[in-house]
């Protein structure tokens, strides 16, 4: 069975994709960011999807600068997920982290205000306010990647099979595109099993 790793920045409909990945390809989601806000803040704000973006988010970020422990941890128990298959894998590091045969890697982008406007609609702010915490969390998070595995998260693509520009995009766009080209893969026996 093959994962997806589906990687990009804040608000460019990667949860909205793998949610209907999911259910055409009998997948299961599991996401880093939700298993790294569980590890940080409890099962509580499993029901919020834009703590990141909160206050508590902002300060969970400035725990993962002073320690690492819990990105290891969430990257450990997502690359265990993925040795099993039938995953996809909502993250921004394990395309990075994993080298198999059986994944796809994905990268969904977006302009940054078509991305701070999809965040102010779903978590009801200001657009400058989620500008504001996009920009927190992307610089952090950049840093902390960056300092413990040493890749770009987002400026190096190279290890994805696909990368789409969803601005201007519906997500039911963005699925028809990604459901044509994974099914072009999986038609392709030498590809996957």
């Amino acid at each position: 069975m093959f994962n997806i790793c589906l990687s990009g920045m804040t608000g460019t409909g990667k949860s909205t994709l793998a949610r209907k990945l999911a259910e055409r390809y009998g997948l299961k989601v599991v996401s880093g960011g939700e298993i790294l806000k569980e590890i940080i803040a409890g099962k509580e704000s499993l029901r919020d999807p834009g703590w990141w973006e909160r206050e508590q988010g902002e300060a969970a970020l400035e725990r993962r600068l002073e320690d690492s422990r819990y990105d290891l941890e969430v990257d450990r128990r997502l690359m265990e997920l993925a040795k099993e298959g039938g995953y996809i894998l909502d993250s921004w590091t394990m395309a990075y982290l994993l080298d198999c045969d059986s994944c796809i890697k994905i990268f969904l982008k977006a302009d940054f205000e078509s991305r701070a406007l999809r965040v102010a609609e779903r978590d009801k702010i200001s657009i400058e306010e989620a500008k504001r915490r996009i920009m927190i969390k992307e610089e952090r998070s950049y840093k902390i990647y960056k300092g413990l595995y040493g890749f770009d998260i987002g400026k190096d693509l190279s290890p994805f099979h696909l990368v789409i520009d969803t601005t201007g995009l519906s997500p039911d766009d963005v699925f028809r595109v990604v459901s044509t080209y994974i099914d072009c893969l999986l038609n392709m026996s030498n590809t996957f099993p």
